[in-house]
C-alpha cells in the first residue's frame, strides 16, 4: 500500500489543481504570453497607428476642430495600448530601440520650433533618420504637442503648413515603427518565446530564462513609473518634465503601465489565456493574493491623484508620494517573491 501511494504521488506531482500537467501549463503560459498578450498588443498598436495616420491626413487636408478631436482621441487610444505594452519591453522593441524612437520626453520646444522654422523637408524619411540625440523630435510627444499645443487648448485653425507637414511625417513614422515591431514578433520572435528551452533556441535557452525575462519586464515598468516618470518631475517640482503634459494624460499613462503588469500576469490582452497567475495559484495561493492586492493598491493610489500630474506634484504631494510608494511595494513583491518563484517552478 505504501508503494502504491508513493507511486500515485509521483505520478501526480506535476499536475496543477485543475488536473493540467505542469509542464504543459508552463508551455501554454509562454505561448499565450507570446501570442495573446505581446503580439496581440503590437497588432493593436499597428492598427491604431494606421487609424491615427488616416485621421492626421484628413486634418492636414481640411483642418476642423472635429477632425482635431478625432486625432486627439486616436492618440489617446494608441497611447493606452503602448503604455500597457511597456510591461514587456524586451525583444525587438528593446533591441531595435523602438521605445526611445517613439516615446522620448520631454519635448524640447526650442529645438522643435527651430526645426519648424527651417527649410528641412519634414517627411517620414527625415524623421526616421534622426539619430538618438534627437529622439525627442519624433514619436508620441511631438505629435501630442502639435495636437494640443503648449497650453492644451490649440484649435484646428492654428495649424500652420509646416505643422501639418510635420504631423504627417511623424504619424507616418509612428505607423512604420509600430508595424516593424508587430512584424518582428509575428515573423519569429513570438515563436522563440513560445518555444523557450527547445533545442536550438539561443534567445530563451530555458523556460526559466523566459519567465525571468517576463518578470523583469513587469518589475521594470514599476521602477520606470515610480522612480523615473513620477519621481523626476516631483523631486524638482517641474511640471514640464512630466510624460504627457500637453494632453494632461500622464496619470492615465502611468495607470496603463501598471495595468500592463496584470495583463501579462493573467495572460490576456484582448482575449483570455494562460498566465503566470495559473502557475502561481497552483503552488502558492498566498503569493497570488499578494500580487493582486499590491497591484490593486497601486492602481487605487494613482487614481487618488485627482488633478493632472503636472498640478499634482505641486498641490497633491502626499497622493503622489503614496502612489510612488505603492508602486515600489508592488515591484518589491515581483522582484523578491515572484522572481524566485519562477526560478523554482519555471525550470
Amino acid at each position: 500500500m505504501l508503494l502504491t501511494a508513493g507511486f500515485l504521488s509521483s505520478c501526480d506531482k506535476n499536475k496543477d489543481n485543475g488536473g493540467t500537467d505542469t509542464e504543459t501549463l508552463k508551455t501554454e503560459i509562454l505561448q499565450d504570453a507570446a501570442n495573446k498578450v505581446i503580439t496581440a498588443s503590437y497588432t493593436d498598436m499597428a492598427s491604431k497607428a494606421g487609424e491615427l495616420l488616416t485621421a492626421a491626413t484628413a486634418l492636414a487636408a481640411e483642418p476642423t476642430d472635429d477632425k482635431l478631436a478625432s486625432c486627439r482621441n486616436l492618440w489617446k487610444s494608441i497611447r493606452e495600448t503602448w503604455e500597457r505594452s511597456e510591461a514587456w519591453l524586451f525583444g525587438p522593441v528593446d533591441v531595435d530601440k523602438i521605445d526611445p524612437r517613439i516615446d522620448t520626453w520631454p519635448v524640447d520646444f526650442n529645438e522643435l520650433n527651430d526645426l519648424l522654422k527651417s527649410n528641412q523637408e519634414l517627411n517620414e524619411a527625415y524623421i526616421d533618420g534622426l539619430n538618438e540625440e534627437h529622439d525627442a523630435l519624433k514619436g508620441f510627444h511631438p505629435i501630442e504637442y502639435l495636437l494640443w499645443g503648449k497650453d492644451g487648448n490649440k484649435t484646428a485653425a492654428q495649424f500652420t503648413a509646416r505643422e501639418k507637414e510635420y504631423l504627417l511625417g511623424l504619424t507616418q513614422n509612428l505607423e512604420k515603427l509600430a508595424k516593424d515591431v508587430e512584424s518582428s514578433w509575428k515573423s519569429g520572435y513570438a515563436a522563440l518565446l513560445a518555444t523557450a528551452g527547445a533545442s536550438g533556441n539561443t534567445e530563451f535557452t530555458s523556460k526559466r530564462v523566459a519567465f525571468e525575462t517576463i518578470v523583469d519586464g513587469m518589475s521594470g515598468i514599476c521602477d520606470e513609473v515610480a522612480n523615473g516618470k513620477m519621481k523626476d518631475p516631483f523631486e524638482v517640482q517641474e511640471p514640464m518634465l512630466e510624460e504627457s503634459p500637453f494632453a494632461k494624460n500622464s496619470i492615465t499613462d502611468f495607470t496603463n503601465n501598471i495595468r500592463g503588469i496584470m495583463d501579462m500576469y493573467q495572460g490576456k490582452f484582448n482575449e483570455d489565456g494562460k498566465g503566470l497567475e495559473d502557475l502561481v495559484r497552483t503552488h502558492n495561493l498566498s503569493l497570488d493574493n499578494e500580487i493582486k492586492e499590491k497591484h490593486g493598491t497601486a492602481i487605487a493610489a494613482l487614481q487618488a491623484i485627482s488633478v493632472p500630474f503636472g498640478e499634482a506634484i505641486l498641490s497633491q504631494p502626499t497622493q503622489v508620494q503614496t502612489a510612488m510608494t505603492k508602486i515600489n511595494d508592488l515591484a518589491t513583491t515581483l522582484d523578491e517573491k515572484l522572481k524566485p518563484f519562477v526560478q523554482q517552478y519555471g525550470q
